[in-house]
């Protein structure tokens, strides 16, 4: 087919030059010729553009700044080169939008709206080339969601100006942009209660428990409450107590979506945000990742490499089957289902290891037995509080 177009269009130059020929040959005359030879340099132009190596150009991409947090804009630069600097071409391109950049995000109101709208602009731009070989054009993606987004190719469209010709090729290129979960404010009144009654809820991580090893001779700067008065009574010095620190008893995040994109988002602010938290006031966590067939990480976990695991997360690979809290650690379960609608293998682990449950999405009573918070974005944004 492409071998037919080029024959079609060569034959298509040849007649037109055949005709100016002939017009210049019967007409005569200084103008009829001055004619013919500007018309034959447009020709040669157009035949050029019909051989032109568009395979050829090369293309590297470029991102101002590849971690952003959801709701920002990013700026990609495309660098393009070419290897005839051929002048006077329409050159277009057009970056290639994986399917996670389907939809916008709007910020912290996006969480207040039923739904999310869909990515209508196209990031393409036209321009008029001249002799340079290397051409670069800037982009902006508005509005990013969360997640890890893969540019992985460059349409490039090349046209003459008098449009007769027109090539198309797409080049590879690969550069990933991650788009971090949002962070709720911590001064947010809601998820400043939400934090404390889970930690409260958690003794053992904002109350250090010690066991008593031993004692010591007292030297200058021990507390006075830590002197053990009984045994300094019985002798002439001062004894300090001497502890032993119990390992610190970790929380284990579990998410449980529901296939809804914005309640589901949302559950994943939540439990960043806690994660957050938790970091600051350093305190142990365990986010439980298996039910998405991720591996799993602590508060160990570098936070860079932290915040492109919540960013790659996809939520709607999720496999309720794969639901298993660890023993030995207290689970906090975000979810964003509806009340009724909670898996029965995670009530029974909830209940039996007196676990809570944050409900994201609903202010319905969860099934007895379960102490539950309630995170709605509206109750956050508006500043109440609810518990079960």
């Amino acid at each position: 087919m492409r071998r037919r177009c080029y024959i079609f269009k060569t034959v298509q130059l040849l007649l037109i030059g055949f005709l100016f020929y002939s017009y210049a040959m019967f007409q005569g005359g200084a103008v009829s010729y001055t004619l013919f030879y500007a018309v034959c340099g447009i020709l040669v132009y157009l035949f050029i553009m019909m051989l032109y190596p568009i395979n050829q150009i090369r293309a590297t991409l470029t991102v101002d700044d590849d971690e952003l947090e959801a709701g920002e804009s990013a700026v990609v630069t495309v660098k393009l080169k070419r290897p005839l600097p051929l002048p006077l071409m329409f050159l277009t391109v057009e970056l290639s939008l994986p399917h996670s950049l389907n939809t916008t995000f709007t910020g912290v109101k996006a969480f207040l709206d039923e739904t999310w709208p869909t990515r209508t602009e196209k990031p393409t731009r036209t321009v008029l080339v001249s002799f340079k070989r290397e051409t670069k054009l800037t982009f902006t993606l508005h509005q990013l969601p969360r997640g890890k987004h893969i540019l992985e190719g460059v349409n490039v469209t090349v046209e003459d100006m008098f449009l007769f010709t027109k090539k198309a090729t797409q080049i590879e290129v690969n550069q990933a942009i991650y788009s971090y979960p949002i962070l709720i404010p911590a001064e947010k009144s809601s998820m400043n209660w939400a934090f404390q009654a889970v930690t409260k809820k958690l003794h053992p991580y904002h109350k250090r428990r010690e066991d008593m090893a031993g004692v010591r001779e007292y030297v200058s700067g021990d507390k006075i409450s830590q002197i053990d008065w009984k045994k300094s009574s019985k002798q002439d010095t001062l004894f300090t107590k001497q502890f032993d620190p119990k390992p610190e008893e970790k929380v284990m995040f579990f998410l449980d979506p529901h296939a809804n994109l914005r309640d589901d988002e949302w559950a994943v602010a939540i439990l960043y945000s806690f994660m957050r938290l938790f970091d600051i006031h350093k305190r142990s966590f365990y986010v439980n990742l298996a039910s998405f067939h991720e591996r799993s990480f602590d508060q160990s976990l570098p936070a860079k490499q932290k915040l492109q695991k919540l960013a790659q997360l996809d939520v709607s690979h999720y496999d309720a089957s794969h639901v298993v809290l660890k023993k030995g650690v207290t689970p906090v379960v975000i979810s964003s289902r509806e009340s009724n609608n909670l898996p029965e293998a995670l009530v029974y682990q909830l209940k039996k290891q007196n676990g809570l449950l944050i409900l994201t999405s609903t202010t319905e009573q969860p099934p007895s037995g379960i102490i539950s918070y309630h995170l709605t974005p509206d109750m956050v944004f508006g500043g109440d509080r609810h518990e079960t």
